[in-house]
Parts: structure tokens; C-alpha cells; sequence
């Protein structure tokens, strides 16, 4: 009668794991970061189509971001939270003294570019500053 209760268990054990791999980020997020084949989560060097200038990006699996001053991606200029939902990125940002704003992106299937839309909320009318860019 115990080995029917270990084995029993042992099956309860399995099924238990099998579901909780189920759940696992399959890397089509919802919500934040996300990871695998289709996430916007790592390091990108983006420019700017209206000035021409090259940002530094960093999207953290945690749902957060930061835009970067400089190739090391020490000097932080701009934060904020995003989603992901497949290729379609969107979020709001902080820029410190000036304003908020929002973002609205689109992946290349393989993640690997994207086209990005700053949204800038302290211009009358807001001011949409393209950016593409490619993931590091």
C-alpha cells in the first residue's frame, strides 16, 4: 500500500511540474519585458529620423526602460515603463525638467530592428520624433 502512495505522489510531482513549464514565457510577452524569440528586453542603438543623432536604449526584463546618453549606457536621460504585446511595444517615459511622454514601437519579426515613436507631451501639439533602430 506506501508504494501506491510514492507513486501516487511521484505523479502528483510530474503533473505539477508539466503545468508550471506550461506557464513559462514562451517569448510572445504580455505585459512587461518578456523573453525569448520575439521581445524587445536587451540593448539598442537607436537614431533619431529627425536629427539624425544615435541614442542608446535598454529595455529591462522587468518591464522598464532607459534611453542612454553614451555607448556605455551610463548616462541616463530619459526612463520609463513598457509592454509588450507580440511586435507592438508601447510605454510612458519620464524626461526629467522637462516632461512625460510616451513610446509606441513596432519589432521586426526577428526582433532585431525596430521603428519607434517618442512621443514627446510637454509640445502643443505632441511632438512625434521617429526613431529606428537595431538590437545590439
Amino acid at each position: 500500500m506506501k508504494l501506491h502512495g510514492i507513486v501516487a505522489a511521484k505523479a502528483v510531482l510530474v503533473g505539477l511540474m508539466v503545468a508550471m513549464m506550461a506557464g513559462c514565457d514562451n517569448g510572445n510577452s504580455e505585459g512587461g519585458g518578456g523573453g525569448g524569440g520575439n521581445s524587445v528586453v536587451g540593448k539598442w542603438l537607436m537614431v533619431s529620423g529627425e536629427s539624425g543623432s544615435t541614442g542608446y536604449w535598454e529595455f529591462f526584463s522587468n518591464g522598464e526602460f532607459t534611453m542612454f546618453d553614451d555607448s556605455g549606457y551610463t548616462v541616463a536621460h530619459t526612463s520609463g515603463t513598457f509592454t509588450q504585446s507580440g511586435t507592438q511595444v508601447t510605454g510612458m517615459f519620464e524626461n526629467p525638467g522637462v516632461g512625460s511622454g510616451e513610446i509606441d514601437g513596432t519589432l521586426s519579426e526577428d526582433s532585431q530592428s525596430m521603428a519607434l515613436d517618442f512621443i514627446e507631451h510637454w509640445h502643443d501639439p505632441y511632438k512625434h520624433i521617429p526613431f529606428t533602430g537595431t538590437k545590439n
